[in-house]
């Protein structure tokens, strides 16, 4: 090594005896079921470090530099949808081929122009054959020329060739996984756990998704949707991503979804690489095969590529024949957000899987035992009842009522066969009729909760606002959560007037207003809103309503209590219980419920 390389070296060393990388202990997890939490207190706001904090000595320069990594500002900006990235491994795993009885076919991808099956090793001699270990061997300036050996990657499909996959959330809704299985179309399917530091932050479809899918025969793995702002957080969203996990199997990677554009935008890039070290490591620590998903352009230009190295990457360009921006090893491609397969009734994300993973992993954690294929039939038969897989998750329905100042609302029109719960949505002027309409939908027993429109720019104005709702309610109780709606379709609220971070101030002094009053609050506004105008502690603290007009991917990847969904009917859809959070927690007018072990 020459005398330059050396003096970097051992500033790199010094620099990073100083990177902050500590592990934090799991956050306090409420041991309660999912559905009774009410988490209103979510932790301290994250630190972002700034450009000061790293001067005079820059470490994360000189680190980036000897790493090559390129400019942050030179970096184009490519978004993801909402899924995960996957890299080729290099773990010392057993090459066996895979062999099942269902007929899974590999395909040939003749538009790619860089294959990804292969790796490199850098050593100080002549060789045909590697470890699966990636490290270079360093020896004396003396030793002879280098050489790389190119070898395909243990698990690798041959030629270039590759299988199909999807990847699915609640946003899906519900799905038949029978049919998406029997479509031909989907060989494998990778489905959201949850997301953030949380372990009731967990998808509201995925136990159904999960079950349901093995179910039906389909390879599993998972993704877990990051909003972590620093290593410690990071190291909080592995822990509650394996509690939801848990008793879980699978035969594909533990994805870390790391597109949260908070962090990217903000963090250095050894932070950033340090975080996805940090989830993976974790994961791997408690017996689990883990990887990480991103755009193209973060992962070429933001996260070093010796960490992707290490893990399995699952990355998303779209709208190309290949690859533009990540030149980087990779194991599954997600090539595009609106596919179509039977079984679906929206757009789903659709991935290329270049690697076997279940020949790799096996069954993931090692010890776990992936649940036996049901097939679904509807032949009848004398010795026995068709088997069907076709149990969902609990949906409910519901309507939103728009007050009117100059009419009454006529009650006995509400359709209980067709909706389980109403909304009373209300503007300023409309404010003194919500305890008498509340009254009205209770006498025919029927559950509500409260859309209160904003169209105040103050703080001072929505709390006194906020005031005028309260003594409404008093007295009376409420089945669903109080929402402060920004329901212009105008992601920009340029019709509300707000200037830069007034949503969030506003919306801030009204949710804790009530908050301080026991009810259950929330935020109700358009996806491209949440993703952009709202502030990630805020949304983090509250219950989100989130409406989306057309069938496009869901910018904004958080929990979400309510979902308008104007592509379906009815349009308006919850999977949570919302009448027994309220009883458990004693909110909304609802006295708290005794335990049962007193």
């Amino acid at each position: 090594m020459s005398l330059a390389k050396n003096i970097m070296s051992a500033i790199l060393a010094v620099g990073m005896c100083i990177m902050p990388f500590a592990e934090v202990t799991a956050s306090a997890v409420n041991d309660e079921k999912n559905v009774y939490v009410y988490d209103s207190t979510i932790s301290e706001k994250s630190k972002v470090p700034d450009s000061e904090s790293e001067q005079p000595f820059n470490v994360f320069d000189i680190y980036n530099a000897y790493y090559e990594m390129i400019s942050q500002t030179t970096a184009p900006v490519t978004s993801a949808a909402t899924t995960t990235a996957d890299t080729a491994t290099t773990a010392a795993i057993s090459s066996t081929k895979k062999t099942t009885a269902k007929n899974t076919t590999t395909k040939k991808l003749t538009t790619t122009t860089k294959k990804n099956t292969t790796i490199t090793k850098t050593t100080t001699e002549n060789t045909t054959s590697q470890s699966a270990s990636t490290s270079a061997v360093t020896t004396s300036e003396t030793t002879a020329a280098t050489t790389t050996v190119v070898t395909t990657q243990l698990g690798q499909f041959p030629n270039g060739e590759y299988i199909n996959g999807i990847d699915v959330s609640q946003w899906q809704y519900i799905i038949d996984w029978q049919a998406v299985k029997n479509s031909g179309q989907v060989d494998y399917a990778i489905i959201k756990a949850g997301w953030g530091k949380y372990a009731d932050q967990v998808d509201p479809f995925f136990k159904t998704n999960m079950e349901q899918a093995q179910a039906a025969g389909l390879d599993v793995g998972v993704y877990w949707f990051s909003y972590a702002m620093s290593v410690e957080e990071a190291k909080q969203e592995a822990l509650a991503c394996l509690e939801v996990i848990d008793g879980y199997s699978f035969n594909y990677p533990i994805y870390y979804d790391f597109e949260y554009y908070a962090a990217l935008n903000n963090l250095s890039y050894a932070t950033l690489s340090a975080m996805i070290e940090t989830f993976c490591t974790t994961l791997q620590e408690h017996g689990y095969y883990a990887g990480v998903y991103g755009s193209g352009s973060d992962f070429e230009y933001r996260i070093y590529r010796h960490v992707l190295d290490k893990y399995p990457v699952w990355v998303a360009e779209y709208d190309t024949p290949t690859l533009t921006w990540y030149k980087g090893t990779h194991g599954m491609w997600q090539y595009s957000p609106k596919g179509r397969i039977d079984g679906i009734d929206c757009d789903v994300d659709l991935n290329y899987c270049y690697v076997d993973y279940p020949s790799i992993i096996g069954v993931n954690p090692a010890g776990g035992k992936i649940p036996e294929t049901t097939v679904t039939t509807t032949e009848t038969t004398t010795t026995a009842d068709p088997i069907t897989t076709t149990a969902v998750s609990e949906i409910y329905n519901g309507k939103i009522v728009e007050l009117d100042a100059s009419a009454v609302y006529d009650w006995s029109d509400f359709d209980k066969d067709t909706y389980d719960f109403a909304m009373i949505q209300a503007e300023k002027d409309e404010i003194e009729l919500i305890g008498e309409n509340i009254d009205a939908a209770h006498k025919l027993g029927i559950n509500c909760g409260i859309i209160y429109d904003c169209r105040t720019v103050t703080v001072a104005g929505i709390k006194e606002e906020a005031v005028a709702i309260d003594s409404q309610l008093t007295g009376r109780m409420l089945e669903y959560p109080l929402y402060l709606g920004f329901t212009e379709k105008n992601s920009d609220f340029k019709l509300y007037g707000f200037e830069k971070d007034k949503a969030t101030s506003v919306a801030a002094e009204f949710c804790s207003y009530f908050e301080n009053r026991k009810y259950f609050v929330g935020i109700m506004a358009e996806d491209k809103a949440l993703k952009y105008r709202f502030s990630y502690d805020l949304l983090s603290r509250y219950d989100i309503w989130q409406v989306k007009y057309n069938n496009d991917p869901s910018l904004y990847a958080g929990s979400c209590g309510i979902t308008t969904r104007f592509d379906r009917e009815p349009n308006i859809i919850s999977t949570r219980d919302y009448l027994d959070v309220m009883k458990h927690n004693g909110l909304n007018g609802y006295p708290k419920e005794e335990s049962e072990n007193k």
